[in-house]
Formats: structure tokens, sequence, C-alpha cells
């Protein structure tokens, strides 16, 4: 017999356990041939990406895209940062106790 995580035996029939796996690796696998096929969801919630599609449109760049100059950027926000960090204490050394 098999155990549940929490200790217990389960008594399910394997049959039942067999087809339990099988629905459900077999939802994922729908679910996956929808996704590969490219279809669009129906209705206002596809509309941008038939549009996109009809147009020749690459919208990946949108989603997946690279900042050329992230390193001064970098550097731009560490220095406020730290200029940020000098103002709070500067400001707390002015405060009297």
């Amino acid at each position: 017999m098999m155990k549940d995580v929490d200790g217990k035996i389960n008594r399910e029939p394997l049959k039942k356990r067999l087809l339990k796996f099988m629905a459900g690796l077999s939802a994922i696998v729908i679910f996956y041939i929808i996704l590969a096929a490219g279809t669009t969801p129906p209705g206002i919630c596809g509309e941008v990406l038939r549009h996109n599609r009809a147009n020749k449109i690459d919208a990946s760049p949108l989603f997946y895209s690279e900042v050329e100059n992230i390193r001064e950027l970098e550097a731009a926000v560490r220095a406020m940062r730290e200029k940020a960090d000098e103002d709070i204490v500067l400001n707390r050394s002015i405060v009297p106790d």
C-alpha cells in the first residue's frame, strides 16, 4: 500500500489514481498544444495579437528589451543612493537630541 505525504495509507485503487494522473497529464498536454499552435484568444483579449500578426509587427522587443547604457544608469543610481544616505546622516546630526 502507498502512503500519503502525511503518513496515512492511501486506500484509493490504483486504477483510480492512474485515471486522475492521466486526466491531469492530458489537460496539461492539451493546454500546451493550444499554446504551441499559436491560436489567439477570442474577442477583445486576442485583438492586439491578431492585429500584430496581420500587420507583421514583431512586439518581442517590447517584452525583451536591452538597455544600452545600463552600467552608467546603475552607477548613477548608486551615486543617488549614497547622496541620499549622506543627506539622511547630515539631517540627523543637525537635529538636537
